[in-house]
């Protein structure tokens, strides 16, 4: 019996590396990938990837370390991701699902030194706000989903909350740790790959 869970479980395991190796031969021919960061590191950032929500973070490792680097942020509207790269080395760090609701841009923002805990939006008679925002050049945020004032609870797929026009809404543990994003990092905006 010991022999057989051995030969099964020997098994179960080769299967699964021919999976992930046929998987990633896949994503890697697929074209899907920005040009300022490498593949390889791009393809390990899509398998940490879990599904889109408001509550956690993207993906299922733990942040990395920022300090020192030097980054640069672009986000697709099209597949609503953030691409956190460190340029020195071209690797992808991180990837962050977004809702991104600013126009694709030939030259890139910037971060600002404005930061902060929680931010109010009021259009006429309608208020709202959001938490952990992080200042972009031209007035435009990154920031959490919006609730009202009566604080009414937003979808938990990020992709179903309505947009916001000059913001980027990421989830609540991504939003905190971009607040580590060092001011006058370059944010570039594109509509896809």
């Amino acid at each position: 019996m010991n022999k057989e869970l051995k030969h099964m479980l020997i098994i179960s395991i080769s299967l699964f590396f021919i999976f992930v190796f046929i998987f990633n031969i896949y994503t890697y021919h697929t074209g899907n990938f920005i040009p300022q960061a490498s593949r390889a590191s791009q393809i390990i950032s899509y398998n940490r990837l879990r599904s889109p929500n408001t509550h956690r973070a993207s993906e299922k490792w733990t942040y990395p370390k920022i300090e020192k680097k030097q980054l640069a942020l672009i986000a697709l509207k099209k597949p609503h991701k953030i691409f956190v790269v460190d340029t020195k080395n071209h690797h992808v760090l991180y990837i962050i699902h977004a809702q991104v609701n600013l126009p694709a841009q030939n030259h890139p923002l910037r971060i600002l030194h404005a930061r902060g805990q929680q931010i109010y939006h009021i259009s006429g008679s309608q208020q709202a706000t959001a938490k952990y925002w992080l200042g972009i050049s031209n007035g435009n945020y990154i920031e959490t989903p919006l609730t009202d004032m009566d604080n009414h609870h937003v979808p938990r797929c990020l992709q179903k909350i309505p947009p916001i026009k000059n913001t980027i809404q990421v989830s609540k543990p991504d939003a905190k740790w971009l607040q580590g994003i060092p001011e006058n990092t370059p944010l570039l905006i594109k509509e896809d790959y």
